[in-house]
């Protein structure tokens, strides 16, 4: 009889297998946190008041601004991770090289989606009903030099009743962001060098002293996030190996700091329970992901995961309008409703966004390539 040799995989295949597995749900997270209600504006007209809503307004909650809201840090730690990866010290011909390489995998995408966003609203707010365009934003047609400039930065700067410093194609605040880290990613690598561990817990503190700081390019949840990625790079550190053993600590503790968020929303220390759940939630997602792929349960889908950034950089506008003529065609007023239209939105971006991206591949494979910076 022959042997039956069972597969083991390595410490950094498995590493590897979990990075690319976690790429398209934490797109698919990040369509649910765009998926908001509460400011949808027609003809100047908020659509509905969550304060009549409350099952469909706390399951918003649950998923949109705390269980998903996890997938935007650990981005920037798999960046900041990625970015050190296997790097031999940090000269400045290495800096660099990284910076070449980021213009085509950053920059360039950068530039095409919002310049895409804007053409579009060119046309919607030309061509498209008045009742589904907000009425609040100035028009494209009326934009000098200034307001093109700023569109790709902050459209605080052209619209003032905006609260967000964001760039025009909202989402690409995170690139915007990963963008200014990496040109910082010299003073992150001798902080991390010099300091070690008091480095990350250092940019910790300051997150958590105050996670929501968001200047345009600058922002307390990039560079925290990112630098504690880089740290495991930087030292040679398996991070899944070191986050896999966790899960059965991991896990519950996470579920019970969801249910705490739920349940003490407007206490004054909240945002300690949301800095917590999403630090735990980060170790937990990466746990139980790596278990399953260790066990050989759980495969990574190559089409999903190459999808994931086209999905990013598509999503935002396409699921704006989406809302907009579903609330506009079925007038919500119940909760059922508004849970359905809150699950089925996303679903039919997602969808659609694959058709597109399948087929673009197909036909366009360099254009794809370029847009997608060479993911």
């Amino acid at each position: 009889m022959g042997k039956d040799y069972h597969y083991k995989m390595s410490g950094d295949e498995l590493q590897s297998k979990t990075i690319d597995f976690l790429r398209f749900p934490l797109i698919v997270g990040v369509v649910f946190i765009h998926t908001d209600f509460s400011d949808i504006v027609m003809k100047g007209v908020k659509q509905i008041s969550f304060v009549n809503y409350p099952l469909f307004s706390h399951t918003f909650f649950l998923f949109s601004k705390i269980v998903f809201e996890l997938c935007v840090p650990l981005f920037f730690f798999i960046s900041g991770f990625l970015f050190f990866y296997k790097t031999a010290g940090f000269s400045m011909e290495i800096y660099l090289q990284k910076l070449k390489n980021r213009v085509r995998s950053l920059l360039v995408p950068y530039i095409f989606w919002n310049l895409l966003v804007i053409l579009f609203l060119l046309l919607a707010q030309s061509f498209l009903s008045g009742s589904l365009v907000s009425g609040r934003n100035k028009l494209i047609t009326d934009y000098d030099l200034a307001d093109w400039l700023w569109s790709f930065w902050d459209t605080s700067q052209v619209n003032p009743h905006s609260e967000k410093s964001l760039p025009v194609n909202s989402p690409f605040w995170f690139i915007r962001d990963l963008m200014v880290v990496v040109l910082f990613s010299p003073i992150v690598y001798i902080l991390i060098k010099k300091l070690r561990t008091y480095a990350v817990i250092i940019l910790g503190l300051l997150w958590i002293f105050n996670p929501f700081f968001y200047l345009p390019g600058l922002s307390t949840v990039s560079f925290f996030f990112f630098t504690a990625g880089a740290y495991f790079s930087i030292n040679n550190k398996n991070f899944v190996s070191g986050m896999r053993p966790m899960l059965s600590i991991a896990v519950p503790l996470y579920v019970l700091l969801v249910v705490a968020q739920l349940l003490f929303l407007n206490k004054s220390w909240w945002v300690d329970l949301y800095c917590a759940g999403i630090s735990i939630g980060l170790i937990a997602t990466v746990s139980v992901v790596a278990h399953f792929i260790g066990k050989e349960s759980w495969r990574t889908n190559r089409f999903l995961a190459t999808s994931s950034f086209f999905i990013f950089a598509y999503h935002r506008l396409p699921l704006v309008f989406v809302i907009k003529f579903l609330f506009k065609l079925l007038k919500p007023q119940s909760e059922v409703l508004l849970l359905f239209l809150y699950f089925f939105c996303p679903v039919i971006i997602i969808v659609f966004g694959l058709m597109i991206y399948s087929f673009l591949k197909q036909f366009w494979p360099r254009f794809m390539a370029i847009v997608s910076g060479g993911r």
